[in-house]
């Protein structure tokens, strides 16, 4: 028992010093659900990215509708000239070089009257600005989903923490029984080892959960950018309400239609529609209205004299792609291939969605018959271990009996910790899903807490 005596005290300075750790730069307030996700929606770098990328992508209707209307453009230019006559028939020039400065002002507006690929590129940025949209409400959904999974997370894991380490504590007691009963020749080796062998068990797995408690408050963290150590906890009774409707299929038919990844990718098979139409735009003629006045002061000539001219013009510029050696065609081909891999890529993820949907479904369902029969498991498991410890102590059983009904009551609580923070998870998953998640489904989560 000395050598156990010392690993105890080294593996409790091990722990004490995990949970120190935790204080490094920590919020110590208790928070709730609502406080996390406030904190997130202002911390988290994903989602402020995505709200930045919106905005982004947002510009690209301007950008297109840009190309549609007028361009004015004011050109100054100034030339220094140096003529001279090499040769010439002409008997009217007043020198044989002259040496004079042009200077040019000239205002151009360009219209553009027919050109197909504009329009297809308008039509296509509209597409693009609300597939930004949609990608925003995934970012945002995404957010809410993380946020609770990961507060979840952070209360399961020292439930099961402190639930380890209550059993650990009675394991410490039945190997101080065990051994003093084989001190006084009433027991065996074999129980005192038995004993020794699973209180190094739950040790060890105390260990582990305060590990998993460390790693689960520092994903936390990557959300809000600070450590929480108090958070409100989930109150003992949960109201376990089933999904409405209570039946698979319209919730799918949600996710199907609803959902901010199948809308996204739906985008995305548009757009790449467009793609074709913009590329096939290569072979048509386009059409522009070009409208220029300028005004020329000329300072000499080789004829002598200064002069100033002011010119306007009109002119409708019609182009006629005849052939670009095959690179219209090919592009064309590229987007229609982009465009199937694309509807390939809607398959998957109509799919995925259904699974995704049914299987949160399920979860939920599963939760609460689980956690309604693990409720009462651990009730009668309790009382098991009660009539076992009695019956140790007026000698009716031994002491694996004992450590084995120990071990089945801390199994029970540790799959009902596991089944009701699974539930509350799973009812939001099931809305994510879905594509319905919004954040008054927080605040009903939020209600739950102490």
């Amino acid at each position: 028992m000395g050598g156990m005596n010392v690993y105890i005290a080294r593996a409790g300075a091990a722990l004490l010093w995990v949970s120190c750790g935790l204080t490094s730069f920590s919020v110590t307030a208790s928070e709730g659900l609502l406080d996390i996700l406030s904190l997130a929606k202002d911390a988290d770098p994903t989602f402020r990215g995505a709200s930045f990328e919106r905005a982004a992508e947002q510009e690209a209707v301007k950008q297109a509708r840009a190309r549609l209307l007028p361009t004015i453009a004011f050109n100054v230019e100034r030339t220094d000239n140096s003529d001279e006559i090499v040769e010439s028939e002409n008997q009217v020039a007043d020198a044989s070089s002259a040496d004079y400065e042009t200077s040019t002002y000239a205002l151009t507006l360009n219209q553009s009257i027919y050109n197909h690929e504009y329009w297809v590129r308008y039509s296509q940025s509209k597409v693009v600005r609300d597939r930004a949209d949609v990608e925003f409400d995934k970012a945002r959904q995404n957010l809410l989903i993380k946020v609770a999974e990961r507060y979840f997370t952070i209360l399961k894991t020292e439930e099961q923490l402190r639930s380890i380490s209550a059993e650990k504590e009675a394991l410490r007691r039945h190997v101080e029984y065990a051994s003093k009963s084989r001190s006084a020749g009433l027991g065996r080796r074999a129980e005192v080892v038995d004993a020794e062998a699973r209180y190094y068990t739950a040790l060890a797995e105390e260990a582990q959960f305060a590990k998993s408690l460390d790693d689960a408050r520092y994903s936390l963290m990557e959300l809000t950018g600070a450590l929480h150590e108090e958070l409100r906890p989930i109150q003992e009774a949960l109201p376990l309400d089933l999904p409405e409707p209570a039946m698979p299929q319209p919730w799918i038919d949600r996710g199907l239609t609803g959902s901010p990844d199948v809308l996204s990718q739906q985008f995305t098979v548009e757009e790449a529609r467009m793609e074709i139409k913009a590329q096939t735009s290569g072979h048509y003629p386009t059409l522009n209205l070009v409208y220029r006045n300028s005004d020329e002061d000329q300072g000499g000539s080789l004829f002598g004299g200064t002069s100033r001219v002011e010119g306007e013009e009109i002119a409708l510029q019609l182009d006629v792609p005849i052939y670009q050696g095959g690179a219209v065609s090919s592009r064309r081909r590229e987007a229609i291939e982009r465009m199937y891999k694309s509807q390939e890529d809607l398959t998957r993820i109509q799919r995925e969605v259904r699974t995704d949907v049914n299987s949160a479904f399920q979860g939920v369902m599963a939760n609460i018959a689980q956690v309604k029969a693990l409720q009462k498991t651990v009730s009668a498991q309790t009382e098991v271990l009660r009539n076992k410890e009695k019956g140790l102590q007026a000698g009716l059983y031994s002491m694996l009996v004992v450590l084995d009904a120990q071990r089945d009551l801390a199994d029970a609580e540790k799959n009902y910790i596991e089944a009701r923070y699974d539930y509350a998870i799973n009812s939001l998953k099931l809305k994510r899903a879905a594509g319905v998640l919004v954040e008054s489904d927080l605040v009903a989560i939020n209600g739950w807490l102490r």
